[in-house]
């Protein structure tokens, strides 16, 4: 068997979640893939089936990130192009490799503020930037009086957290205090998750749409790839949307984002790579929620490509390897694009589940590209409640010319959503 040994090598940091697509695409263009990571983020339930160990020459499993001189000792003599993090609990530690390979890499003395949410909205209010209040602490009254001095409604979350890991919307000194009291001493879902929240962060709540933004920069050129403004029935609790529709490139809005998500990636530091944002559209414009610099979650590339084809995995290589080609690139980009929608699935029933689902209830309707389902023939299916732990069961794309027929085909959707579950709940 012949087997091909490459000096030149792509190493990747938590090749997890969204980041599972890196190293298939870094090899399909000739390359060795290295994999590292903390012990942590690979045996975290979550993340770890989404491993994919055949796409590596080599896996290296780290206690912790002070090993981290020991793996930059382990590969003398290879010739390390780029650095990439696959996963938001590996993107410290990515840095601090990139850094020590000396290859391409986000602004390093910035690192820590592209993960404290804290950090990140101090250093967009020193660079002038639209920014929400907040308060970091360990003492509840301390945030009772900052839930006084502001008004309204305020978010306590951790100060590192992902996904909707501890976030709270609160109106009252008793939801402030039940929300205090979950989050301080909770384990971390993402990072160490041995270690536990010591501050809980408050933070105003931001009125507005909520949009999320995903980028791909090179040398400190930032491109959107896709952008999606979130619709919800309401705004009472965190990640309740029902669906997200693709923003034309072409509009106003679009441009408005695209210029805020750049001036948020200058000052975080964020110059190679990709970055996943969220953030409100306010009365005094965008602001953002939090970003975190590696690949959106989630997503089904091949509907981004058919969409508008300059996605942040088909630019990932020449960001990284080739900033004059990135640059050609989305100087050149077709700023049209086809309507899509991200519909979120959600389950109102709780029960074993006695039959594989029947996905081509939904795969049938005219409209609908991919469907991604979590719930399979023996598992538990509950009813949707984010906050109580319970996700959604799997998501569906849906693309077409025409906006209309999506909107029209979205009440199929739903319809047959609901008839998959009630048949997956059925004995046969």
């Amino acid at each position: 068997m012949s087997r091909l040994f490459n000096k030149d090598v792509i190493v990747i940091v938590g090749g997890l979640s969204s980041g599972r697509h890196i190293a298939p695409l870094f090899k399909g263009l000739g390359f060795s893939c290295i994999h590292v990571c903390t012990a942590d983020a690979m045996e975290h339930p979550i993340l770890k089936p989404t491993f994919n160990r055949q796409d590596y020459t080599e896996h290296h499993v780290l206690a912790s990130e002070a090993e981290a001189a020991d793996f930059v000792a382990r590969l003398k003599g290879r010739h390390v192009r780029a650095v990439i993090a696959g996963c938001e609990p590996c993107v410290l530690l990515a840095d601090k490799l990139a850094a020590m390979f000396d290859v391409p890499r986000n602004d390093g003395a910035s690192s820590i503020t592209r993960r404290s949410k804290y950090l990140m909205h101090e250093t967009l209010r020193q660079h002038g930037l639209k920014s929400a209040r907040q308060l970091l602490s360990d003492d509840l009254e301390q945030i009772c009086a900052f839930h006084e001095r502001i008004g309204g409604q305020i978010v306590l979350k951790p100060e590192a957290g992902a996904n909707t890991d501890g976030v709270h919307y609160c109106n009252t000194r008793a939801q402030i205090a039940d929300a205090f009291d979950r989050i301080l001493g909770a384990k971390s879902i993402f990072d160490d998750f041995s270690s536990r929240y010591t501050k809980v962060l408050a933070q105003e709540y931001l009125s507005g749409k909520q949009y999320l933004v995903n980028t791909c920069s090179s040398e400190g050129h930032h491109y959107v790839c896709d952008a999606w403004g979130e619709v919800r029935l309401n705004d009472e609790a965190p990640s309740n949307d029902s669906y997200a529709d693709l923003i034309s490139p072409a509009t106003e809005l679009h441009r408005s984002l695209a210029d805020y998500a750049g001036r948020v990636c200058d000052a975080l530091g964020i110059r190679y790579g990709n970055a996943h944002f969220e953030m409100r559209m306010t009365d005094e414009g965008p602001c953002l929620i939090e970003v975190a610099a590696r690949l959106s979650g989630n997503v089904d590339f091949s509907v981004l490509h058919d969409t508008h084809s300059l996605t942040q995995l088909s630019l990932l290589a020449d960001a990284m390897l080739d900033p004059q080609a990135f640059r050609t690139r989305i100087n050149g980009a077709n700023p049209h694009t086809k309507a899509a929608r991200k519909v979120y699935l959600a389950s109102d029933m709780t029960g074993d589940v006695q039959r594989e689902p029947d996905l081509n209830l939904l795969l049938d309707i005219e409209t609908v590209r991919s469907v991604l389902f979590r719930v399979a023939k023996g598992d538990r299916l509950h009813k949707t409640d984010r906050a109580l732990g319970h996700d959604r069961p799997g998501h569906l794309y849906m693309v077409s010319a025409d906006s209309g027929q999506i909107a029209r085909d979205y009440e199929q959707v739903r319809r047959s959503e609901r008839l998959l579950y009630e048949t997956m709940l059925t004995r046969p």
